[in-house]
């Protein structure tokens, strides 16, 4: 065995966001250069249990699933104890995808009681939003991450953040000197067909994602519903974690009179449909006042872009360069700053959106390559006898 990796969900997990697809890819990535990984992953899935025939990632990836139950949202279940610890032992390096979950936080004990070397993805769990309001509102999970999370990171190889946002973060929770490296998340662009642009009146803009404060759905139809124009239209899918949240979003539907399409959890097939049928993917992540927000990457941008769609995003995330790139737009987060966004690509002719959409897919295709991505945090890895004696920043970035 090369590695092994610990992740609360995998793919075809439903219902689980970012972490899981980012895991299957960059093990994906890694059995490409014909590494021997073993997984353990909890069997969750809102449709049904996974089966390890299920899960492919790779031809010489051992999956290794454990049975999930209680306190499924983060991957609980006791036969985590011994799967967990017998992939410690085997391995000479363990990478952990995400903090704060049942499976993530037992790898990295179980790894410092062994003296294993390892490598944490955050996955967001430390994006400064995100602090600021565990801090204020939640003092149980602000020890547990206090006592438990934080001496693990401090001992892990590296962190691995996809953004200078979520650097910031980390260093705010862990001090300047964390060892931290920058490296966006991956997508295969050969998965990914380019579509021709929509044959439709007006533009068709989609949000991919929870419906939930964090994300910024609803602040963003009531800046969207004040610059529609008739034959405008905005498709949302997406699964509700927030009733509170998702009645104001019902009611906002209701208020937009059938502009506003809800198709609720889509399959990866529906999804690539919805994006051909679409002009713009919008990730608004932070543009509610009290939705805490812990965006580190945004995988859909990614997605989008493979798929020749630009991006309209709030700025801080990942994408604050869309803009330089032509790629898209970002918007400050505030509803006037959307409008004038929005107002913008609507007076936008046919050929400035083709162009939009061109550069998008060619920087996934050089920018985001998976398996290239992948291997430069493999460099670290595989140099893990060597603890960095220097903090990795963005001279190891893949945007440079």
């Amino acid at each position: 065995m090369d590695i092994g990796i610990i992740a609360t969900h995998v793919p075809p997990a439903l219902g689980y966001g970012g972490v899981a697809t980012t895991a299957g890819i960059l093990t994906r990535a890694w059995s490409e250069q014909r590494r021997k990984i073993a997984v353990v992953a909890s069997d969750e899935s809102i449709e049904r249990r996974l089966n390890p025939e299920d899960v492919l990632m790779g031809k010489d990836t051992d999956v290794r699933l454990y049975r999930s139950y209680g306190f499924r949202r983060w991957g609980f279940g006791l036969g985590a104890i011994p799967a967990i610890y017998k992939l410690c032992k085997q391995a000479p390096v363990v990478y952990i995808h995400g903090i704060a979950t049942w499976p993530c936080t037992l790898a990295a004990w179980l790894c410092r009681l062994m003296n294993k070397p390892y490598m944490v993805a955050l996955h967001g769990g430390l994006m400064p939003e995100h602090l600021t309001l565990i801090r204020r509102s939640k003092p149980h999970k602000w020890l547990y991450y206090k006592f438990i999370t934080f001496p693990s990171l401090h001992r892990a190889l590296a962190i691995h953040c996809t953004s200078e946002t979520e650097i910031q973060g980390a260093r705010e929770a862990l001090g300047v000197d964390a060892h931290v490296l920058l490296v966006p998340n991956g997508v295969d662009s050969r998965d990914v067909a380019v579509a021709p642009p929509p044959a439709r009146e007006g533009l068709q803009i989609c949000f991919l994602g929870h419906i939930q404060a964090e994300k910024g759905i609803n602040a963003f139809i009531r800046a969207w519903l004040q610059v529609r124009r008739p034959h405008d239209r905005l498709v949302v899918a997406g699964r509700s974690v927030d009733a509170a949240y998702f009645h104001e979003f019902e009611s906002l539907i209701e208020q937009a009179q059938g502009a506003v399409d809800y198709r609720g959890y889509l399959s990866r097939t529906e999804v690539n449909q919805l994006l051909a049928e679409s002009h713009y993917l919008v990730l608004p992540s932070g543009l509610e006042e009290s939705g805490g927000m812990r965006e580190n990457f945004g995988n859909v941008v990614a997605e989008a872009m493979a798929a020749g769609r630009p991006v309209l995003v709030a700025r801080g995330l990942a994408w604050d360069e869309v803009e330089a790139q032509g790629t898209g737009y970002v918007f400050e987060r505030n509803a006037a700053s959307v409008m004038q966004i929005l107002r913008k690509i609507q007076g936008l002719d046919a050929a400035s959106w083709l162009a939009l959409s061109l550069a998008a897919r060619r920087y996934v295709e050089t920018r985001l390559d998976p398996v290239k991505l992948g291997e430069r945090v493999w460099q670290v890895l595989s140099a893990s006898g060597d603890q960095p004696s220097v903090t990795l920043n963005r001279e190891a970035s893949a945007h440079d």
